[in-house]
């Protein structure tokens, strides 16, 4: 049996030592690596949270002035309560830019016939022409009230009245994924006031492209006849659904209102109001206040 040295015992046990002592050191970077990660992670949340705090801020403020500005636009003579009313307003450290588009520029959950809410599915939506026929048709059949007896009591308790009451209970219709919802919710509303079709003059996104039968260049026909011509003189194209046009003005207004923060991030935040009605401080009320969203950079929409 062969004896092992002193020495040799001992440089052994250093040699085991120092490759102790490297994968120490290994494990420490990657912990601290971790930490840093997790602290950058914390910090860019906290970042975010601050920027959404003072954008709602902002926003809210913003929605109260132009709704002051067009109040005040709605008496003039020249003023065309179907169009989109827009301004920019600088609060503090952001700069913010309101568009309140006229409720006719948005198809109603509880309004829209089929062949429009069909159009919104297939072109918008993305779904097939058949099934978004029958989505259509389950829209309807919510609305009224009619539907099967295997599946009342599962998608429609009692305390839920059958009338959509906010756009999310899109999502309670047969046949619905939270895919085609996402694609078509903005294009749609719940509040009363509306009207069956959709005005060409406000039709924004979503609802100029269901009106366009999801033709691209028709869409920017109708967007650049807004730019050209005079929005009183404005005349929708023959190739949009004529018999799903509507001209209402009405006092209710979708306010889209965009806050662009220090931070360089830009916030969204969407807001209906019903400018007639109320009594007290302000002659408006909002009816709806969604949470504010970090805006698209390269569609400008909300996330």
């Amino acid at each position: 049996m062969k004896r092992i040295s002193c020495k040799e015992s001992q440089r052994r046990q250093r040699g085991v030592a120092l490759a102790f002592l490297l994968w120490m050191l290994a494990a420490l970077s990657l912990m601290v690596a971790g930490v840093v990660s997790v602290s950058v992670t914390d910090v860019r949340a906290t970042g975010l949270q601050l920027d959404q705090i003072k954008a709602e801020a902002a926003a809210v403020g913003a929605a109260h002035l132009a709704l002051r500005d067009l109040r005040s636009a709605r008496s003039e003579a020249d003023f065309n309560p179907r169009s989109v009313f827009q301004r920019q307003y600088p609060l503090g450290e952001s700069e913010v830019t309101v568009r309140a588009i006229p409720i006719g520029g948005f198809l109603s959950l509880n309004l829209a016939p089929a062949g429009l809410l069909q159009l919104l599915f297939e072109h918008v939506g993305k779904v097939a022409p058949g099934a978004a026929e029958a989505l259509a048709g389950e829209v309807i059949a919510m609305r009224g009230g009619a539907v099967s007896d295997e599946d009342a009591e599962s998608r429609f308790p009692a305390a839920v009245p059958a009338p959509f009451m906010v756009v999310e209970d899109l999502l309670r219709v047969s046949g619905m994924t939270r895919t085609v919802y996402d694609r078509v919710r903005l294009a749609l509303h719940a509040q009363s006031g509306g009207v069956p079709g959709v005005d060409p003059l406000a039709a924004q996104g979503g609802a100029l492209q269901a009106l366009a039968n999801g033709d691209a260049a028709l869409v920017d026909v109708v967007m650049n006849r807004r730019q050209e011509e005079s929005i009183m003189d404005f005349a929708p194209p023959s190739g949009l659904s004529q018999e799903f046009l509507a001209t209402a003005g009405g006092g209710v207004y979708c306010l889209e209102i965009d806050v662009q923060v220090a931070s360089e991030r830009r916030l969204r935040q969407r807001i209906w109001a019903d400018m007639g009605g109320r009594t007290g401080a302000a002659p408006w009320r909002f009816t709806r206040v969604f949470p504010i969203e970090v805006a698209n950079p390269a569609t400008g929409t909300s996330q």
